[in-house]
């Protein structure tokens, strides 16, 4: 993938064979704009919920939290994943009554939309089985994102390049992580690989020595079980669940659920199930369950 323009970039960083992916891997999609994702919506369900919108809040936890809910007899709800673009535009077109997005609703094209804050995400720095770096501070990471450092023997590791790898996401919204590492302005690394999906980033640093990208942990999951990356703390926190929950792992970001209106008798009891109990150890699988308290939810309007 990008072989030579990589090569390049990299001056001479040698090849691996090419690693197979995880069996998983059903986010191969995750662009903020998919004009095929919305042609595809499912037709409306009598009584129904449809669901659009980031593959991060999809395949982290809404796919299996409305399987939960579907088989007690309350739905049907439809989960269709996508980027933020499209949760967006499924919700002003009609096409869902619910939208994700990985992004804040602030300064969005939702911004006018109600919306509901439901998980949060764990951005997590993944890099090539190879670096023996564990933990980077987040200064560091910052000065590797504006292409400051490119050296790994810069934070301790053998004298090679930091092959930073970036996607392209959502470039009109106050992305979390950009908005951490750049101020929210494209000021990467000219000498970055830049990838246009999240399965793209996940890949690309599986087969190059040094390389390195900030991707949602939930994505990650598959690879960092199978050995294939690993995960870099970050000023000395592992990303992890009970970290981000007290604030002390920095790169987390917001998932929120969008719509235009709202409909007592089919999105109450969706909700209550979302932010019970069960619904949160669901979420709290790959992401950071929030309470109803947290999100707001008691104060929705009925």
């Amino acid at each position: 993938m990008q072989r030579r323009h990589f090569l390049l970039a990299l001056a001479g960083l040698p090849l691996l064979s090419r690693a197979a992916p995880p069996a998983l891997n059903p986010w191969a999609e995750s662009y903020c704009v998919s004009p095929l994702r919305r042609a595809a919506v499912m037709a409306p369900t009598p009584g129904g919920l449809r669901y659009q919108g980031t593959h991060i809040l999809t395949y982290g936890a809404l796919r299996e939290l409305s399987a939960s809910y579907n088989r007690l007899g309350r739905g049907p709800v439809d989960v269709t994943g996508g980027g933020c673009d499209d949760g967006v535009t499924g919700v002003l077109r009609g096409e869902a009554e619910l939208g994700g997005l990985c992004c804040p609703v602030e300064e969005s094209r939702a911004a006018h939309l109600p919306s509901l804050l439901v998980a949060r995400d764990i951005k997590v720095v993944v890099a090539h089985p190879s670096v023996a770096v564990d933990d980077i501070a987040l200064e560091s990471l910052r000065r590797v994102a504006r292409g400051e450092i490119r050296r790994w023997s810069e934070l301790g590791d053998t004298d090679r390049a930091i092959a930073l790898v970036v996607r392209r996401h959502c470039p009109d919204y106050l992305e979390p992580v950009r908005g951490l590492l750049l101020d929210n302005r494209p000021d990467w690394s000219p000498r970055a690989l830049f990838v246009e999906t999240d399965q793209q980033l996940l890949e690309t640093v599986v087969r190059y020595p040094g390389a390195v990208g900030v991707v949602s942990r939930a994505l990650a999951l598959p690879y960092l079980k199978a050995g294939q990356l690993r995960a870099l703390h970050v000023d000395g926190v592992a990303p992890q669940r009970e970290a981000a929950e007290a604030g002390a792992y920095p790169l987390v970001g917001p998932l929120n659920i969008v719509y235009r209106e709202w409909d007592e008798a089919r999105m109450r009891g969706f909700f209550d199930f979302l932010y019970s109990p069960l619904g949160a150890a669901i979420i709290g699988q790959a992401l950071v369950p929030v309470s109803a308290r947290e999100a707001g939810y008691g104060a929705v309007a009925v």
